[in-house]
């Protein structure tokens, strides 16, 4: 069962460089005076790059505590970046993580100034190269998302898919910063201009978390690793500073995680079994003569989502007052609380008219499978007598919230919520990155002559429109552990022990991957004149609109600015406005597409703002010169 291609790593190159001096006997001498050997020194040498840094300290990490301590082996940097560390045994050159700190007021950059505080790393063996990249390889392991290097580097190749075109032939311990290959210096300068974003993010989440030692390292790519490939979407090439200052502030929520969202993290991966309430639930209303069904998902991690299933409405009906947000498009998802018997709900994202909203649920009681609360409201868990019943989440959904929820009667759902450029043609076009956040129905069975083998057959009903969102299932397998295997994928079962101390990762990062960098477009009057609006999410809280000029060939610059005229109908993606935001990706433009028709709603039902989807203009047709 393929949900996502998982490409595999690109060669790796940068071995720390090693020198090595020894001394032996002079063959003259008598043989009766054999000095001992002397014990061989090496060195350990390379560059440390976020821009060239200067003056940072460099220093072996031999207690793994990620901090220079008094008594390790230490450098500074020159003044283009180098280090060299001297008189080290063979294990300390190549055994330990090596540590470059970068001091405010201190360290220099060839790029912009050091203003805060941060530490950059390199696996040991690898410390060649010191940069940006090589830190998030050394924060997945510390993280616990990935178990040794080789898995690191493939979690962020992974998130890099895409983007070959842009940085293909450069490596994560490439020397970005100086390298001067014929025909690279372009993608070089889009790997540089992405990791001055990096480390301003490091510098923050080290700030907000408070977390420090391995614990606060892991911290720095909880967020960041999921999101490369959406961050360098709007990354040329190297930033200026207030560029770089810009688009920091707007794409916060994809490399900064918040402490919310830590706290989730640490909170699941304490726990030992899974509380009652944990699970996949199905709450059913009738709606007329027809049945309104939604699905529940509560993750060990306090986290919850929301889809609607089925509305009661047929689909591609003229009705517009439910259908433009539910069925299948629209999603809400957030995180929860369960004490005393009430049920205390925070929305992240809203795009359905469904569903709860921020509040509370009183009275709440989980008998058995079965779930009541004040109102009459009545929610039944997804179970049965076979074990593959349930909701299933990726163990770690922190780059990839994805959930599975196999019913009783054969039947499945399967949604993703994440961000993917497409992994065959290495491009990245606009409706390639959409690809990612979706609903699919089908059907599943276990194969007779193994039953360990499930086979998911055709899809019945595919919400986007014609597109394949997400990718078509093929085959899992269940393991001894109990959890689904898939290619590229692993699932564990909400309700167990390991699913309780999953992290879905719907969180603040998700949202943002989902919606930073996109482009819509509307036809709007302006004194009786039609012209066209664009809006461009730079970030989830910095939305710009400008309308095109009425001359082509323009060379200002667009007129931008939030609120601008006329202002844009939302200036966050975030619930808190009142306003559901759905952004659908169909096959066609055509009001009368229906459920294939590409759009972005913007409003409530019966009161919704539609724009198109576009990919980012061109300044020719944006008739002006297009911002960062």
């Amino acid at each position: 069962m393929r949900f996502k291609p998982q490409p595999l790593v690109l060669a790796l190159t940068g071995l720390a460089v090693l020198s090595f001096a020894g001394c032996g006997g002079d063959d003259d001498a008598p043989a009766t005076v054999t000095p001992p050997p002397a014990t061989a020194e090496s060195s350990l040498e390379g560059v440390v790059f976020d821009g060239l840094l200067a003056n940072a300290t460099v220093c072996v990490d031999l207690n793994e505590n990620r901090d220079c301590d008094a008594g390790e082996p230490s450098a500074t940097t020159s003044a283009t970046g180098t280090y060299k560390i001297e008189k080290l045994t063979a294990a300390q050159a190549t055994g330990f993580t090596v540590l470059a700190k970068a001091v405010a007021g201190t360290t220099t950059n060839a790029d912009a100034p050091v203003t805060a505080a941060f530490t950059l790393a390199a696996p040991a063996g690898k410390a060649a190269t010191i940069s940006p990249y090589t830190t998030l390889v050394v924060s997945e392991v510390d993280g616990g998302r990935a178990p040794n290097r080789a898995q690191a580097e493939e979690n962020i190749l992974s998130n890099l898919v895409g983007t070959a075109g842009d940085v293909g032939g450069l490596t994560l311990y490439s020397n970005y910063a100086s390298d001067e290959t014929v025909g690279t210096v372009a993608k070089r300068d889009k790997m540089a201009g992405l990791g001055q974003l990096l480390t301003v993010a490091f510098a923050k989440t080290v700030a907000t978390s408070g977390l420090t030692g391995k614990e606060g390292f892991g911290a720095l790519g909880q967020a960041a690793t999921g999101s490369l490939q959406q961050v360098l979407s709007q990354v040329a090439g190297k930033l200026a500073a207030a560029d770089r200052d810009t688009l920091s502030a707007a794409l916060q929520d994809s490399l900064v995680p918040t402490a919310a969202h830590l706290a989730d993290v640490k909170n699941a991966t304490a726990k030992t079994a899974a509380a009652p309430i944990e699970g996949a639930w199905i709450k059913t209303t009738a709606v007329g003569a027809a049945t309104q069904k939604e699905l529940f998902l509560f993750a060990g991690d306090g986290t919850f989502v929301h889809q609607m299933l089925d509305s009661g409405v047929a689909l591609n009906t003229a009705d517009v007052t439910t259908t433009q947000f539910d069925n299948g498009f629209g999603y809400k998802y957030g995180r929860y609380t369960f004490v005393g018997g009430v049920l205390t709900t925070s929305l992240l994202e809203a795009s359905e008219a469904s569903g709860p909203g921020s509040g509370t649920l009183n009275n709440v009681t989980v008998t058995g499978n079965t779930l009541t609360a004040d109102g009459g409201v009545t929610f039944e868990r997804v179970t049965g007598t076979d074990p593959l019943v349930g909701g299933w989440v990726r163990p770690n959904g922190s780059n990839e919230p994805e959930f599975l929820v196999m019913f009783g009667d054969g039947t499945y759902v399967h949604s993703t919520f994440y961000y993917q450029n497409d992994p065959q043609t290495g491009t990245a076009t606009f409706f390639e990155t959409a690809k990612s956040a979706g609903l699919r129905k089908g059907a599943y069975v276990r194969d007779t002559a193994n039953t360990s083998v499930v086979n998911f057959g055709d899809t019945t009903v595919v919400f986007n429109g014609a597109l394949a969102i997400p990718s078509a299932p093929g085959v899992a397998h269940v393991q001894p552990d109990g959890s689904l295997s898939m290619t590229g994928l692993r699932l564990v079962k909400l309700g167990t022990a390991d699913g309780a101390k999953a992290i879905t990762g719907l969180s603040e990062a998700t949202r943002s991957r989902l919606w930073s960098g996109r482009y819509f477009s509307r036809t709007v009057s302006i004194g009786g004149v039609n012209r066209l609006q664009y809006v461009y999410v730079r970030g989830p809280n910095d939305v710009l609109t400008f309308l095109q000029p009425t001359v082509a060939g323009g060379t200002a610059a667009c007129d931008t600015h939030p609120g601008g005229t006329p202002a844009p109908d939302f200036t966050s993606v975030a619930p808190g406005d009142g306003k559901l935001k759905q952004f659908v990706v169909g096959t066609s433009t055509a009001a009368t597409a229906g459920y294939a028709q590409r759009r972005l709603n913007i409003g409530q039902p019966g009161a919704a703002v539609t724009y198109t989807p576009i990919a980012k203009p061109t300044n020719t047709t944006a008739r002006c010169v297009w911002p960062i």
